[in-house]
């Protein structure tokens, strides 16, 4: 009996430069643009975007550079903005 210990689903959400994401979380959102798809130096596929934090209520928002490897940005940002 053969074990998989990875598994692809296929519906994985598409990740490319230029796309949009959304994420709320709690009193804030998380609005995202994918910058670049890259692999470390491992071949891991990383992903670079700039992220815009709004907190509800408050018109205060705060923008940062980020990176995640590529399956991590898949299962935290979820919602594809049009």
């Amino acid at each position: 009996m053969a074990l998989r210990l990875f598994h692809r689903r296929n519906d994985e959400t598409e990740v490319r430069p230029g796309y949009s994401f959304r994420r709320d979380v709690g009193r804030w959102s998380e609005n995202v643009t994918v910058l670049e798809l890259k692999d470390d130096p491992a071949g891991i596929p990383h992903v670079r975007y700039s992220v815009t934090i709004e907190r509800h209520l408050s018109e205060r928002a705060e923008k940062a550079l980020k990176v995640l490897a590529l399956d991590s940005f898949r299962t935290t940002y979820r919602d594809r903005v049009a």
